[in-house]
């Protein structure tokens, strides 16, 4: 690579100009498209705890059917959850297809909280509204795009482009990208996959516009930390009362300040931003959780009468590890943190390992010269996603996977991811179009 002072950008010999055939689309009118696309996309609830995905890929394939592309929806075997792929084949492939990945799934929105319907779909203001615009329902209409342009310019390619949308990502993946991989995998079998994950920061970094390329994620370990003893009236409290021993453990949890360390792709990232991109990192609530492992509470249980001190209490913990984390020792730690012997840890372990994809493969270098063509003057690095994404299956199978939902979004932005009054602007609608289509055609289409 070469050094960051001759190509900020961190690729060498990174390009400027966008793809030659970029120039043969009307962005006006394909964001005009793309736009009404998320908006009947949002509209329809696919949130959990049904989690339904028949409807919304019943409308994806309608949209790809539209010209010509050949569809299949498969069947999970629990009703409601299907996943959907599509395929445009290259005449004479050379290597393995492209994989574009989405999620047709969403997290449940309380309309009361929200200023606007959360499956309303409005476009006002530049923006369309609702559930899922952000996570990941946008995605997936810059990835539909893409595959509507190959086809609509009858683009010659040199490997198959396959999209895929997948149910359950929310709940673990267990009926979508996991069931796909376990099941199916001899239908992709990518070279590579774009996936969501990473993502373009706006005013986080003093240098300017950042594009984080997610080549890891962080792996999730949910807690249940349940607290026993004998049950009594309220008028008589004592300190080993179930609900006060809950409250110290989660206490001494969450007082407990967290390890910051940087992991391989995340200290690549800092050494291309500069040393002042560290505290800027530290200072933001959607950048922080890079340098360290995080324990979240995000449930609580007890009690059945004001009355009455319950003879069991619990709370849930979502806690996400750095790749390089040892999963045992950190719940070792916590159960040390705790120290009671009235209060036990149930744990769910991450289903899947930690891999990391290289940030100089074929697929990492097409992303990251789009990003500086489409979006000059910015920078992009490999990080880590701190959610979970569906990438991390194929990962497991050697498929170098990255994560990128190509648009440059500010901290406001992002409060939207699993928040209220989730937005995506026009304007991040039509550049995540411009970067996929840009890198889907240098790496795979012929010259």
């Amino acid at each position: 690579m070469n050094d960051r002072d001759s190509n900020p950008s961190g690729v060498a010999g990174a390009r400027r100009t966008p793809h030659a055939l970029m120039r043969r689309v009307d962005w006006d009118a394909l964001t005009n498209e793309a736009a009404d696309t998320l908006s009947r996309y949002v509209k329809i609830d696919s949130s959990h705890p049904r989690g339904r995905t028949v409807e919304t890929a019943q409308l994806l394939a309608e949209r790809l059917a539209e010209v010509g592309i050949e569809s299949q929806v498969y069947q999970t075997g629990t009703e409601g959850k299907v996943n959907l792929v599509a395929r445009l084949r290259a005449a004479e492939p050379v290597g393995k297809p492209l994989l574009l990945s989405s999620h047709m799934d969403v997290v449940q929105a309380t309309a009361a909280d929200w200023t606007f319907d959360p499956y309303s779909g409005e476009i006002a203001d530049g923006y369309v509204y609702g559930r899922g615009a952000l996570d990941d329902k946008g995605m997936g209409v810059m990835e539909l795009m893409t595959m509507l342009v190959l086809r609509r310019l009858d683009v010659e390619l040199r490997r198959d482009v396959i999209l895929l949308c997948t149910c359950d990502e929310e709940i673990g993946s267990t009926l979508g990208a996991k069931w796909m991989v376990d099941n199916h995998f001899d239908d992709l079998n990518p070279a590579f996959m774009l996936d969501e994950g990473g993502t373009g920061r706006r005013g986080f970094f003093s240098v300017g516009d950042v594009f984080e390329v997610t080549v890891d994620e962080k792996r999730a370990v949910r807690l249940r930390m349940i607290a026993r003893a004998d049950p009594g009236h309220a008028s008589q409290p004592w300190p080993e009362a179930a609900t006060h021993r809950l409250v110290r453990a989660a206490n001494a949890l969450l007082d407990q300040p967290p390890e910051d360390r940087e992991c391989a792709p995340v200290a690549e990232m800092l050494r291309r931003l500069g040393p002042q991109s560290r505290d800027e990192m530290a200072s933001h609530r959607a950048s922080a959780p890079l340098l360290h492992d995080t324990v979240s509470l995000t449930m609580m249980q007890g009690g059945y009468k004001i009355n009455v001190i319950p003879e069991q209490a619990e709370m849930s913990f979502d806690c996400r590890l750095l790749p390089d984390t040892d999963e045992r020792a950190f719940v070792s730690n916590l159960e040390q943190v705790i120290n009671d012997p009235g209060v036990r840890l149930e744990v769910s372990w991450p289903n899947a390992a930690s891999h990391t994809a290289p940030w100089d493969g074929e697929l990492a270098t097409a992303l990251e010269q789009a990003c500086v063509s489409q979006a000059p003057g910015s920078l992009v690095t490999p990080s880590i996603c701190v959610g979970g994404t569906d990438a991390r299956f194929f990962r497991e199978r050697g498929v170098p996977a990255y994560g990128l939902v190509p648009g440059l979004f500010t901290a406001e932005d992002m409060k939207g991811y699993h928040g209220i009054d989730e937005r995506l602007s026009l304007a991040n609608l039509q550049l995540g179009c411009r970067i996929i289509l840009d890198a889907t055609l240098q790496v795979a289409a012929r010259d």
